[in-house]
C-alpha cells in the first residue's frame, strides 16, 4: 500500500460523519494509508484504512492552476455551446453519411455490448483490433456500404439544398 497525505477537508468531512469510531491517532493532516484504485477525469477511486475500517470513495480533482468555480463554470460554457449549436440544426436536413468503420462499429457494438456492459473502451478497442485484422475482402463489404451512404447523402443533400433555395423567404 501506498501512503498518502489526504487532504485536511476530506479528513474532516470523514471524521464529520464517523465521529464516534475515530482513533485519537488519526488526527487532521496526519498520515493515513490507503491506494489509488482507478483514476478517471475528475479524480480518483481510493481505498483508505482508517483504524480497523477500510473505506472506499472518491477524491474529486480541481487542476491547481484552474480556480474551481472558473473549472465549472468552462465545463458548462462548453455545453451550452455544443447544445445551441444542435439547437440550430434545421430538423429535415439529411443525416451525414457514415464511412465503412462506421457500419462495421455499430455492428460490432451491438454484438458485444452484452459481453462487455459499462466498458465502452474495451469495447471501442476490441472493435478497432477487429477492424485492423479484417481482411481485405471482408473490409471491402463495409467500405461498400459506406460508399452507398455517401451517394445516399449526396442526392439527399441536392434535393435538400434545392428544395430550400426554392422556397421564398
Amino acid at each position: 500500500m501506498k501512503l498518502r497525505t489526504w487532504s485536511e477537508e476530506i479528513l474532516s468531512s470523514f471524521f464529520f460523519r464517523h465521529a464516534n469510531n475515530v482513533s485519537p491517532v488519526e488526527q487532521l493532516g496526519s498520515l493515513v494509508p490507503g491506494t489509488i484504485d482507478m483514476k478517471f477525469d475528475g479524480g480518483y477511486v481510493v481505498t483508505v484504512d482508517l483504524g480497523s475500517e477500510q473505506l472506499k470513495g472518491i477524491l474529486y480533482h480541481v487542476p491547481l492552476n484552474v480556480s474551481q468555480s472558473s473549472y465549472t463554470a468552462s465545463t458548462t460554457t462548453s455545453q451550452n455551446r455544443k447544445r445551441s449549436r444542435l439547437g440550430l440544426r434545421d430538423p429535415s436536413r439529411p443525416k451525414s453519411n457514415r464511412s465503412g468503420y462506421n457500419f462495421f462499429f455499430a455492428e460490432n457494438y451491438a454484438r458485444l455490448k452484452p459481453s462487455y456492459f459499462g466498458q465502452e473502451r474495451a469495447i471501442s478497442k476490441k472493435i478497432g483490433f477487429l477492424w485492423n485484422h479484417l481482411t481485405e475482402a471482408e473490409r471491402q463489404i463495409y467500405q461498400e456500404k459506406g460508399r452507398r451512404d455517401k451517394e445516399r447523402y449526396k442526392t439527399q443533400m441536392l434535393e435538400y439544398k434545392s428544395s430550400n433555395n426554392s422556397t421564398p423567404q
